[in-house]
């Protein structure tokens, strides 16, 4: 049977705050995903680019056809003619000047880690709020480190259980 938890007034206005920044935290990570997956399409459309437009062979003398096998050519070729070629296909195709030559979502990434994290957060938020400090520190412990895919399946649905109100 589950026990009703009592909450202050004070508990009840600091939840209603934790659900609009829950909001906020939500669409950030909405958006963060997105650029993710937009930096991610870009890169790959950019390698491949490259690659159909070269000829590069791996060590075994067979000709590199996918942009995903880029790591197959040698260090050489890959340093002084293939980088060159992708920073130039990256101002050429999307006018991007890329400083990074290479990993163009990588700030996206970790724009969008941090969006994550953010958002389990809300959870351990939740439970401070709520009085329940030890729980809090163990969950806020597995966000910090490794999150179990489970874990986080159920983390997510009751974020957003407790975002829409339910």
């Amino acid at each position: 049977m589950a026990t009703t938890l009592k909450l202050t007034k004070k508990q009840e206005e600091m939840l209603y705050l934790l659900r609009l920044d829950g909001l906020k935290r939500e669409i950030e990570l909405h958006e963060a995903t997105e650029a993710y997956n937009k930096a991610v399409e870009i890169e790959k459309a950019v390698q491949q680019h490259v690659i159909d437009n070269n000829e590069y062979y791996d060590e075994d003398g067979e000709r590199i056809t996918n942009g995903d096998c880029d790591y197959l050519m040698s260090e050489e070729v890959f340093i002084n003619d293939y980088l060159p070629k992708v920073k130039a296909a990256y101002m050429e195709l999307y006018g991007i000047d890329n400083p990074l030559n290479f990993v163009y979502s990588s700030p996206m990434l970790e724009r969008k880690l941090k969006a994550e994290k953010a958002y389990h957060m809300i959870a351990v938020d939740f439970l401070k709020i709520s009085g329940r400090t030890t729980e809090a520190a163990q969950l806020e412990k597995a966000i910090n480190g490794y999150l179990n895919p489970k874990l986080e399946a159920q983390l997510l649905s009751i974020i957003r259980n407790f975002i829409n109100g339910k």
